[in-house]
């Protein structure tokens, strides 16, 4: 069975049809497959596109549409959530310390995958760094803009 961590950049995908979205779409329509998200995810979702909407890249029915949409297909169970623990903010402040370049967003998401890693989960971002540093701790990298 096929576990896939989704960051926020390939979550924002499934609701805006940009560069990887038939990627993203590919993985969640997989047999058997679990696509697990931060449950900071959420909040990144929803501000990604307050920002499309105030700059105008689609109206404000179109983003409650989004919402909507991924509300309804977390009811239905097409995500799984993990949540941050004092583990992780452990473990982030140790990727910072190695890797002073990472954004918190781009923290989290390492450290809950490195926590997830006995599932032998895939990553799926289009955060080109985030997605180097995936080999080094042993999770496979997925970029859905390279389809």
């Amino acid at each position: 069975m096929p576990f896939y961590y989704f960051d926020t950049t390939a979550l924002v995908k499934r609701y805006s049809r940009e560069r990887g979205t038939r990627t993203v779409n590919a993985l969640l329509v997989k047999r058997g497959k679990t696509v697990i998200l931060g449950t900071s995810s959420i909040t990144e979702l929803y501000s990604v596109f307050a920002v499309k909407a105030r700059e105008g890249e689609l109206t404000r029915d179109d983003w409650y549409s989004v919402i909507y949409k991924f509300e309804a297909e977390s009811d239905r169970g097409l995500f799984h959530y993990v949540a941050p623990s004092s583990r992780t903010f452990v473990a982030t402040k140790r990727l910072i310390l190695e890797y002073p370049f990472l954004r918190a967003s781009q923290a989290i998401h390492l450290a809950l995958a490195v926590e997830l890693k006995p599932l032998r989960l895939s990553l799926v971002s289009s955060d080109r760094q985030l997605l180097e540093l995936c080999r080094p701790h042993g999770i496979k990298p997925i970029n859905p803009e390279d389809d």
